[in-house]
């Protein structure tokens, strides 16, 4: 007779303080193995490890639901600051099935993850060696003719949905608007811009750009879709009219030194 699968739910402890720092989901034989990744690795090699199985089901969705809810009650996730070891909000596994959209929404619910996941980020990206890894590998990737057509087509498709182009410009508009983000994008473009190399790519492709009818005819295309927006437009205009204003002070200014 053929026996029904079982799914364990676990988590692993410091050896040291007992501070839980990995939650893991799988089958018998997967609980007793211990290597997960690097930098559970090297908690393990630091501190020690006790592992406790806390939750047993046969229905695999029942597991992957627990996994997600303790890596949020025990804040094992890297990006809590806490000092986990999971890289993913848990969900995922070996047979395929994927953390659900259900689930993804319900925990970005939460200000203290997006709190906590937006300051790894900028911590992360204040680092000038994994901006300059990051930057490596995006171009490693792009120079992969395949990778740039499959994304030109997903990008292609998302974009063509109203209500995600909606939501993507009212999230960049309130990142845009965060004084430490822009600070940090300044710090960007002026780092790239030093570099001889980047300002030729760029002023290169641009060239190349400029040249091509396809390419000036879908420029065409997206300016006339983002002047079809009446907030885009009113946005537009009060920044047009602002700068107008700076320039009109700044030449008075100018014209009143001469006079004095």
């Amino acid at each position: 007779m053929k026996t029904e699968k079982k799914f364990f739910v676990y988590v692993d402890y410091r050896g040291d303080d007992g501070r839980p720092f990995y939650v893991g989901k799988g089958v018998g034989y997967r609980v007793k193995k211990t290597n997960r990744n690097s930098l559970h690795t090297k908690i393990k090699n630091k501190h020690g490890m006790v592992r406790k199985v806390l939750f047993e089901t046969h229905i695999e969705q029942e597991a992957f639901n627990k996994e997600v809810e303790l890596i949020q009650e025990l804040k094992t996730h890297i990006d809590f600051g806490e000092g986990g070891a999971n890289f993913t909000l848990g969900g995922e596994g070996g047979s395929g099935r994927k953390y659900t959209d259900e689930q993804r929404k319900k925990t970005w619910e939460s200000p203290e993850i997006r709190k906590k996941y937006i300051e790894s980020r900028k911590r992360k990206w204040g680092d000038p060696e994994y901006r300059k890894k990051m930057r490596e590998a995006r171009k490693k990737k792009w120079e992969d003719p395949e990778y740039r057509k499959k994304m030109s087509e997903r990008n292609k498709k998302t974009w063509e949905n109203p209500e995600y182009r909606k939501k993507r410009n009212e999230s960049h508009r309130k990142t845009c608007e965060d004084p430490e983000y822009k600070k940090l994008r300044s710090e960007l473009c002026k780092e790239l811009w030093e570099d001889p190399e980047y300002r030729e790519k760029i002023s290169e492709a641009r060239k190349n750009s400029g040249e091509d009818p396809e390419y000036r005819e879908k420029m065409s295309e997206a300016i006339k879709r983002k002047w079809e927006d009446p907030e885009y437009r009113k946005k537009r205009n009060e920044s047009h009219r602002k700068t107008c204003e700076e320039k009109k002070l700044k030449k008075l200014g100018k014209e009143d030194q001469k006079t004095q």
